[in-house]
């Protein structure tokens, strides 16, 4: 069953201010709801959204996509985002238009990302063909440009600085509140490069819609719309429809006059009835919207709590490093040893991204990562992406600085380093570390949790590893790292085998 419903909002002078267009599709698997808002201003400007709900009614999960609806719409409406135009198709850019990107970039009034992409230096089939998939997912979503050529490359970079460019085949996404100026800023912006937009076997392209959608979706609605209210029309018609009815019900001598108004009234009580069992699923979803959104709020306290509580050990660890460098650099200079007080190299921090990560981690001698690189990047395409990579990141340095430990003769495994005063150690949270997995957990999905190892370790090349390190503990993605401790093997090292989300176990939905 569907159910199309409207609503509007007029001014004193009658005019049109705002409506909602609801469509409500009952079927076996849920109930599926979209909902159009449009207001209207005196400028002649306005503002519209769309939105989908999805109410299930089994326990499969469902994977609900974009309404068709909103292309429809930015195609009949020419829509803009602050100062850019939202189009179907990407705008190609000239070293002319190269200055009107960047105030767009930089238009404090955009809300929603920008897509740049910079086309390859010689033609590429698989390049093309992924834009031109990618892209018009994207339309309504983001604003998408294309740098034309070389020199619109060259000259985009000259505007924005080195670290905000965008190389030739690359694609960038561009959130708001963009700061050339500072170059900590460009991290937030995530971006492909052409080796992996060209890669057959890369699938991180996918990520492009995915994630200009979230973060629309995400994106908190302009005030007219959030104190948007609209008044019970079913409710006032039925009252005035009632009242009309009632007032045309006269004496009569005349039976069959009698038995007309009768029929009208019991037609008219049939049809209030149909309106207030509508009336009353309406408020039965808007129950659940309201249980859901709820989980959804009680979810984030508690992440901002971890990543707060998270925030502050790593503050204390970064006062606990400087104490100690500040310890070493006065015992150097009372050696008479000043310059080596100083560090002239400058040394890369936390990786901004699990590319990065990838890249640098032959850094820690005493890991050793055999892990799918492809499960370790598909992690970029998520909105905590940068969080996962800096805990990432130091789950490597903790088990690096433990293989070391044990290399100098620790006696004890990695939980009892944790927990140790060893000088210089680098620990991890005991609750965010997991040495085992459950025995229901390893008779059903045992051999997820079987990867790569060297030969000298295993004949096969492959080993259970069932230690792990959580990056996260909410969501359905929530990371994990998993290891195996080779530091008294023929390696000396621990085995990185796995960085990628979470594997299934009793928990999983």
């Amino acid at each position: 069953m569907s159910v199309l419903t409207n609503q509007a909002v007029y001014l004193a002078d009658g005019a049109e201010h705002a409506i909602r267009l609801q469509l409500r599709e009952d079927k076996s698997e849920a109930t599926w709801r979209t909902t159009v808002t449009a207001v209207a201003f005196e400028s002649a400007s306005a503002l519209v959204t769309v939105g989908l709900e999805v109410f299930p009614n089994v326990d499969t999960p469902l994977s609900p996509g974009r309404p068709g609806l909103v292309r429809d719409l930015v195609q009949a409406l020419k829509p803009r985002d602050g100062a850019a135009p939202l189009t179907l198709a990407t705008q190609s850019v000239s070293t002319e238009g190269i200055d009107t990107l960047i105030d767009v970039l930089c238009d404090p009034a955009r809300r929603m990302p920008v897509i740049v992409a910079a086309r390859p230096l010689r033609p590429d089939p698989v390049w093309s063909q992924r834009m031109a998939k990618a892209m018009p997912q994207c339309a309504g979503a983001a604003s998408l440009y294309l740098l034309a050529d070389t020199e619109a490359v060259d000259a985009f970079r000259e505007a924005i600085g080195e670290n905000h460019r965008v190389a030739p085949g690359a694609v960038r996404t561009f959130l708001t509140d963009v700061d050339p100026a500072w170059p900590k800023d460009a991290s937030r912006h995530r971006f492909l490069t052409m080796a992996r937009m060209s890669d057959s076997q890369d699938r991180a392209w996918y990520g492009l819609a995915r994630t200009v959608q979230r973060l629309s979706t995400e994106a908190p609605l302009p005030e007219a719309l959030r104190n948007l209210s609209f008044p019970d029309d079913v409710g006032q018609r039925h009252r005035e429809e009632r009242q009309a009815a009632l007032a045309a019900v006269r004496p009569s001598d005349e039976l069959a006059a009698i038995r007309k108004d009768v029929e009208e009234l019991k037609a008219l009580l049939a049809q209030a009835d149909e309106e207030l069992k509508e009336a009353a699923r309406t408020a039965k979803l808007s129950e659940r919207t309201a249980a859901s959104l709820e989980e959804q709020l009680h979810t984030a306290a508690e992440r901002a709590d971890g990543d707060m509580e998270e925030a502050l050990r790593a503050l204390d660890d970064v006062e606990r490093a400087r104490a100690e460098a500040d310890v070493l650099r006065r015992r150097l200079r009372e050696a008479g040893r000043y310059e080596d007080t100083v560090v002239v190299e400058q040394t890369p921090g936390v990786p901004d991204s699990f590319e990065e990560l990838w890249e640098r981690r032959g850094t820690f001698e005493g890991v050793l990562v055999t892990a799918d690189k492809n499960k370790a990047l598909d992690l970029d395409g998520a909105d905590r992406a940068r969080v996962w990579a800096a805990k990432a990141w130091s789950a490597l340095r903790a088990l690096d600085s433990y293989a070391q430990a044990a290399g100098e003769g620790f006696n004890g495994g990695f939980y009892q380093y944790c927990t140790s005063d060893h000088p210089g150690a680098g620990s991890w949270p005991l609750k965010q570390l997991a040495t085992a997995e459950s025995e229901t957990t390893m008779n059903r999905w045992g051999a997820e949790r079987i990867f790569t190892v060297p030969k000298g370790v295993d004949h096969s090349g492959r080993k259970e590893m069932q230690a792990h390190l959580k990056l996260d503990s909410k969501g359905s993605t929530s990371p994990r790292v998993y290891f195996l401790d080779d530091t008294k093997g023929v390696t000396g090292q621990v085995i990185v085998g796995y960085i990628g989300p979470h594997l299934t176990n009793t928990k999983t939905n």
